[in-house]
């Protein structure tokens, strides 16, 4: 009797009374999404990270003499670009971008979080929060340089499919959460 009370406990509260057979797998498509937020969020931390090392002085003077020693001209000019363009940002920008920055991870990281733990807030959450962003990424994919709309197409294909995903979960399970 102690270890059905053990799963039973181990068991997320919205599949408790399921039975074994009706219960999601452990790796299934709202944890696959989860783990897409928790890289997300990772690559947004080190992002965030990175940008705030920007403030750091010393660092763009070891990056502009760094950048005098580069043999491959296309390679110069473009991380000389780089440097002046974030010299020109100024701290106060920079801390703006951080702080965006930031805030993005909590918004990713509390998706992520939810939909591992297969809260249904969290699937209602991220299909507002990802399909928002959708507009924004269809405009980018117009207006972008041909040879540089592979990453935004990519991106838009993966957010609609997160969306088409939990849209079609929703859907699936809403009846079975308000019995009418």
């Amino acid at each position: 009797m102690a270890p059905r009370a053990l799963a039973t406990a181990d068991t997320p509260p919205r599949h408790r009374d399921r039975p074994a057979a009706a219960r999601p797998r452990v790796l299934d498509g709202l944890r696959i999404i989860a783990v897409f937020k928790f890289i997300k969020a990772a690559l947004l931390i080190a992002t965030g990270y990175g940008v705030h090392l920007l403030l750091r002085e010393d660092l763009l003077q070891r990056l502009w003499l760094w950048s005098a020693t580069l043999t491959d001209h296309f390679s110069q000019r473009l991380l000389l670009h780089a440097l002046g363009w974030v010299e020109n940002l100024g701290s106060g920008r920079i801390h703006i971008v951080v702080g965006v920055t930031l805030g993005y991870t909590a918004v990713v990281l509390a998706e992520g979080i939810g939909l591992w733990m297969r809260r249904a807030w969290a699937e209602w959450f991220t299909v507002l929060a990802t399909a928002s962003l959708i507009p924004f990424e269809l405009w980018e994919l117009i207006v972008r340089p041909p040879d540089r709309k592979l990453a935004v197409l990519v991106t838009v294909l993966l957010n609609g499919a997160v969306v088409w995903y939990l849209v079609r979960l929703l859907r699936r399970t809403l009846p079975h959460r308000h019995p009418s």
